[in-house]
C-alpha cells in the first residue's frame, strides 16, 4: 500500500537487484561553504555520484559535541552539511546516482525537471541506488532534499534535518554570488526542548564562515531556507533588494519595477531568496534571522545537555558567567552571519553633533529578578524626561534627515544593555553589537550600569524605524527595551496627531501585543484627514502576525508608502486592502484617509486569526489645521 501511495505522488521507485548494503558506521560530516559545485561536467552533461550514510556531525568544530544524522556526500568523498552544490547552466543534462546506505528507506525530492505539475522523486531501498536524469528547464535557486521516514518537508526531524542540498541553475555564466543554506537540527527527544540547532552552510554562530568586503561592492547571495521553521532576515546597517524569491518547485526573478528594497525579508520553510547589496560603510555587521530564539546561545549537545528549566533561564536571563566582551561570541548563536567590510584609506568616524538627546534606559528592581522591568525615556536639552520604567514601547526617537545628531545612551538600570538603531543607515561602532561592532581596534562595548555611551548618527533617509536592545534579547526586550524611531524630512516638524504610531512587542509571556498591550483607549480621528500608519514588529517570536484595519468587519482600503524606511516607487503604491503580514523586525507605513464618520478597528491577529489586540479608531468631523505638515 504504502509503495502505490508514494508511486501516486509521482515517486519512482528503485531496487537494484542484488544490491548489498555497505558499512553503515557514521562517517564525519564537513562543513560546505557551497563554493564548488559537485560532480563532472562535460559536453552540457553533469555527472554525479551521491550517497546518503549516516554521519557525525560536529557544529561547534573538531572538540565540540557530536549529532547523529544523515547526510548526503559524493561518492569516495566526505560527507558534508549540507548536501554537495549542484550547480550547472540551463540546459544541462544531469545524470545523478543517490546510493542509500541509511539502512531506511530513502525519498530524494528536487532532482528533476521545474515545469512540470508533479516532480518526480526517487524512493530507494536501503542499500540500493537510484537514478535520476533530467535536463534543466527552469533557471534560478533550488535545492534538493531527503527523508527517511516518508516525512513530508516540514515534519523532518533529528537524523532526516541534514539531507539537503543546493541546486543552482545559472541563466547565463556562473556568477560572482554566494550560497548560503539555512538548515536545524532538532533531536526527537522530547525533553530536550530549547536544545535546537540552526546553522548555515554547516556551522552555527560563531563558527559560520566570515565574510570581507570593500566599500563600494556589489554583493550577491543565494539564500535556501532548508529548514523547517521560518526566519525574518535581517540585514544590519544596508537595505538589500529582493531579485528573486522561490521554492523547490518555482523560481520568480522579479522584473526590475517588481523588486523591493528591505533590511528584513520573511522565508518560509522551503524558500529561497535572491539578494543584492552594495556597502557604503566600513566596519563589522550581522546578517541574521530576527526570531530571536534562532539566534540564542548555542545549546550544549548530549551528553551535556543542560536540564530545561536551566537552559530556559539561561536563555531568558542571560548567562551570569558571561564576561562583557565575549558577548558576540558567547551571547549569540545559530542564524547569524559575520561580515566586515574594509575601511578605505584616509576613513574616520564622524565627530561632534549639535543636536543632543539622552536617552535613558531604567529598570524598576535588580538582581536576576524575572519579573524584572526595564524602560526607556527621552530628554532633550533641559527639558524633563519622558516617563521610561514599566513603558512599552518606549518614546519615540525623532530625528530628522541629514542633521547630525548625538545620542547619548545612559545605563541607570542594573543590567549591561546596548541599543541596535535597527534599519537605520549608521557607521558600525554604533550599530549596537557588543563586542562586534566597529572596526579592528575599536569595537563596541556594553554599557555597564552607570555608565553611557555616545551614538552619533546623521539619517540619510525619512522613515519609519526602531530601537531595541541587542543583548539577552528575549528577556530586556520583553521587559520593554524597545522603541519605535521615526526620520522625517529636514523641513518637516513632528505631528504625532497624523503620524500613528502602532508597534507589536511582547507581554512577560512572551505573547504579541499592540502598543504594550491591555485595553487600548479609542483614537479620536478626524473623518477627511490623510492620517500616516506606521507599522512595527519587534516581537521574539511572531513571524506571522498580521494587522487588519476594519470597518464594520471587512478591511478597508490604504494606501502602501514605505517598507522598513524605504519609500516605494509610485507603481508599488496603488491602494489595497488594508492586511498586512508584519513579520519581526520590518515595519510598514500606510496613508489612510475615513471617507466619512464612524469607527474603524486597527486588529493584531495571529496567522491562524486569533485576535491579540485591537485599536478602535473614532472619526468625527472638527476643525482642521491648514499649517499641518504631514
Amino acid at each position: 500500500m504504502r509503495l502505490a501511495y508514494l508511486m501516486s505522488l509521482g515517486l519512482i521507485i528503485i531496487a537494484r537487484p542484488g544490491a548489498r548494503p555497505r558499512s553503515s558506521d557514521p562517517l564525519p560530516i564537513a562543513f560546505n561553504d557551497n563554493l564548488a559545485p559537485a560532480g563532472t561536467l562535460s559536453h552540457g552533461v553533469l555527472t554525479l555520484s551521491l550517497v546518503a550514510h549516516p554521519g557525525e556531525w560536529r557544529p561547534y568544530g573538531s572538540t565540540g559535541g557530536v549529532v547523529q544524522l544523515l547526510a548526503f556526500g559524493e561518492a569516495g568523498r566526505p560527507l558534508q552539511s549540507p548536501g554537495p552544490l549542484i550547480r550547472v547552466p540551463l540546459g544541462t543534462r544531469i545524470r545523478a546516482r543517490v546510493e542509500n546506505l541509511t539502512g531506511a528507506p530513502l525519498v530524494v525530492h528536487g532532482l528533476a525537471t521545474r515545469r512540470v505539475a508533479t516532480m518526480d522523486s526517487l524512493l530507494i531501498a536501503p542499500g540500493a541506488t537510484g537514478q535520476a536524469e533530467f535536463t534543466t528547464d527552469a533557471p534560478g535557486t533550488f535545492y534538493y532534499w531527503g527523508s527517511t521516514a516518508g516525512e513530508a518537508f516540514n515534519d523532518r526531524v533529528a537524523q532526516d534535518e541534514h539531507l539537503n542540498g543546493a541546486l543552482v541553475v545559472d541563466s547565463g555564466g556562473i556568477s560572482a554570488d554566494r550560497i548560503f543554506v539555512m538548515e536545524r537540527w532538532n533531536s526527537d527527544q522530547i525533553h530536550l526542548g530549547w536544545h535546537q540547532v540552526f546553522s548555515i552552510n554547516g556551522r552555527p554562530w560563531p563558527y559560520t564562515e566570515r565574510l570581507t568586503y570593500d566599500v563600494g561592492d556589489s554583493i550577491r547571495w543565494r539564500v535556501i531556507n532548508a529548514s523547517n521553521d521560518v526566519h525574518p532576515l535581517h540585514l544590519h546597517g544596508f537595505f538589500y533588494r529582493v531579485d528573486a524569491r522561490g521554492d523547490l518547485l518555482r523560481d520568480t526573478l522579479y522584473w526590475p519595477a517588481q523588486r523591493r528594497m528591505g533590511v528584513t525579508e520573511r522565508m518560509e520553510p522551503g524558500t529561497t531568496m535572491e539578494m543584492v547589496w552594495h556597502p557604503d560603510r566600513p566596519g563589522n555587521w550581522v546578517f541574521h534571522c530576527h526570531l530571536n530564539y534562532h539566534v540564542t546561545p548555542n545549546a550544549a549537545l548530549p551528553p551535556d545537555t543542560e536540564p530545561l528549566g536551566e537552559r530556559d533561564r539561561h536563555i531568558h536571563e542571560g548567562y551570569p558567567d558571561q564576561h562583557p566582551v565575549d558577548h558576540a561570541q558567547h551571547a549569540m548563536g545559530g542564524l547569524v552571519l559575520g561580515i566586515y567590510v574594509r575601511p578605505p584609506a584616509g576613513w574616520h568616524l564622524p565627530a561632534g553633533a549639535p543636536r543632543t538627546l539622552r536617552l535613558l534606559v531604567s529598570s524598576d528592581s535588580g538582581g536576576g529578578d524575572r519579573g524584572r522591568g526595564f524602560g526607556y525615556s527621552i530628554q532633550e536639552g533641559s527639558g524633563p524626561a519622558t516617563p521610561g520604567v514599566r513603558r512599552a514601547p518606549g518614546p519615540p526617537v525623532v530625528l530628522h534627515r541629514g542633521e547630525p545628531t548625538r545620542i547619548w545612551v545612559v545605563n541607570r538600570s542594573t543590567a549591561m544593555t546596548l541599543v541596535h538603531w535597527h534599519g537605520l543607515e549608521i557607521e558600525s561602532y554604533f550599530d549596537g553589537v557588543a563586542g562586534m561592532s566597529g572596526t579592528a581596534g575599536r569595537i563596541e562595548q556594553p554599557i555597564q550600569p552607570g555608565d553611557s555611551m555616545e551614538v552619533l548618527v546623521t539619517p540619510p533617509r525619512a522613515g519609519s524605524f526602531m530601537y531595541h536592545t541587542h543583548i539577552n534579547d528575549p528577556w530586556q526586550q520583553s521587559r520593554g527595551l524597545y522603541g519605535p524611531l521615526i526620520v522625517i524630512d529636514s523641513a518637516q516638524a513632528w505631528h504625532p496627531e497624523t503620524n500613528l504610531i502602532f508597534m507589536i512587542g511582547d507581554d512577560t509571556n512572551y505573547i504579541p501585543v499592540l502598543n504594550g498591550g491591555g485595553a487600548l483607549p479609542p483614537l479620536e480621528l478626524d473623518a477627511g484627514t490623510p492620517y500616516r500608519l506606521r507599522l512595527m514588529n519587534i516581537t521574539t517570536g511572531g513571524p506571522r502576525v498580521r494587522l487588519l484595519l476594519v470597518h464594520d468587519g471587512a478591511p478597508v482600503q490604504w494606501k502602501p508608502l514605505a517598507k522598513d524606511g524605504y519609500d516605494l516607487p509610485s507603481w508599488q503604491s496603488a491602494s489595497r486592502q488594508a492586511v498586512q503580514l508584519v513579520s519581526i523586525g520590518e515595519t510598514y507605513d500606510f496613508q489612510f484617509q475615513a471617507p466619512d464618520t464612524g469607527s474603524t478597528t486597527l486588529e493584531l491577529r495571529r496567522a491562524d486569526g486569533t485576535l491579540l489586540g485591537a485599536q478602535v479608531m473614532r472619526f468625527g468631523t472638527r476643525a482642521r489645521s491648514s499649517s499641518r505638515d504631514d
